[in-house]
């Protein structure tokens, strides 16, 4: 009786016991491997696994030797980069009246002079900056020549400065913007040393494209993000200190991007083959870009459409992001993220450039062809 129930009650025993096991041991091997699956393994096997963010590094380099490297190859960007650009001439934000001790005075008024116009010079000398101008009226007497460029086109003026009565400075009555700053992304840095970022022109807030005189890039980090809406773009939060020390010069702006010798350190990044416009195909691809801190990882997308460019131009590709954190984080494509590289069957084929306003999960992107050799 003992032995007989002893016997029914160790078979069903050992029959949960077995079970257990094998249960465990399968979660374990989910667990486990899952975060290991590299992103060239997910283009080629079509797996919707997400791709931890510790192994995004091993992923893209994975990604970007999945072909044979017979081609132009480029240092792989994707982090945050802190701008800031000085246009040849300081920019007039509006004009002002000055009072003095016959009332207020507006030294330009009468004068075709906008907002977004750049003041050049004053009396044929350079102005970079406020205190620059300052110090030219303050070494002169009597009306001054500035030099103003509206589109492009330079025109003189003669101007009889206003002198403050309280102070008994000599004015010219206008608001000015000595630079301009931002958040964006770092696309590639060549053979040459050169860099490529942005893929699209820093304007100011007038629409104008920024001719630099000076400007540098800065190591950045993005502290969090605004997620884009329809009607509304998002935008990446990013700090930069220029304490830090600069890793290149901007001496490029144009519909490309940004463009200058790159000073930082290489170690981080990877070598990827840039793949010719003519590659490029509507389907799946990645971009790497950073939603956070300073280190990038992959996101996937769709090209929705690649334009037959046989020029170079902007507005290459249409592009759909589909990943899901992505998604979930920034609702789409945010600013901050122009630069952002595009990579297709293992090769840069362009960089984000711009949101549409009215689906912030669509956008444009430009070949990474035509931001070559900038």
């Amino acid at each position: 009786m003992n032995r007989r129930l002893y016997t029914g009650l160790l078979v069903p025993l050992v029959a949960f016991i077995l079970l257990c096991a094998i249960f465990i041991g399968a979660g374990s091997c989910l667990f486990k491997h899952t975060p290991q699956v590299s992103a060239a393994e997910c283009l080629a096997q079509g797996a919707e696994t997400a791709i931890s963010e510790s192994d995004d590094l091993s992923s893209v380099e994975r990604l970007a030797t999945a072909l044979p490297q017979d081609g132009n190859t480029v240092l792989l960007g994707g982090y945050p980069i802190g701008i800031n650009i000085h246009p040849q001439g300081v920019i007039i934000t509006s004009r002002v009246g000055v009072v003095t001790k016959n009332g207020v005075v507006t030294p330009l008024e009468g004068i075709e002079i906008f907002s977004g116009d750049l003041l050049c010079s004053i009396n044929g000398i350079q102005v970079r900056s406020s205190s620059d101008i300052q110090k030219i009226l303050s070494d002169s007497s009597g009306d001054v020549v500035i030099t103003v460029s509206h589109a492009g086109i330079r025109s003189n003026y003669t101007v009889t400065p206003a002198v403050d009565s309280v102070n008994g400075e000599r004015k010219l009555g206008i608001m000015l913007q000595d630079g301009i700053s931002g958040i964006g992304t770092l696309t590639f840095v060549d053979s040459r040393g050169r860099y490529g970022a942005l893929g699209h022109p820093v304007k100011d807030a007038y629409g104008n494209t920024v001719e630099p005189e000076t400007g540098n890039i800065y190591p950045a980090m993005i502290k969090g993000v605004i997620p884009g809406e329809k009607g509304k773009a998002g935008e990446l939060q990013g700090v930069y200190s220029k304490e830090t020390g600069d890793i290149g010069d901007i001496d490029t702006d144009n519909i490309f991007g940004i463009f200058g010798e790159y000073t930082g350190s290489t170690s981080n990044l990877i070598e990827i083959q840039v793949g010719e416009r003519e590659s490029v195909q509507p389907g799946k691809a990645y971009i790497y870009s950073t939603l956070y801190g300073t280190k990038p990882r992959l996101y996937e997308i769709e090209i929705i459409k690649a334009e037959r460019q046989n020029s170079p131009m902007d507005k290459s590709m249409v592009i759909r992001v589909t990943d899901r954190k992505l998604l979930a984080m920034a609702g789409g494509i945010v600013q901050g993220m122009s630069g952002s590289p595009i990579i297709q069957n293992g090769k840069l084929v362009g960089a984000v450039t711009h949101v549409l306003i009215d689906d912030p999960t669509k956008g444009y992107g430009i070949y990474a062809e035509w931001m070559m050799n900038r």
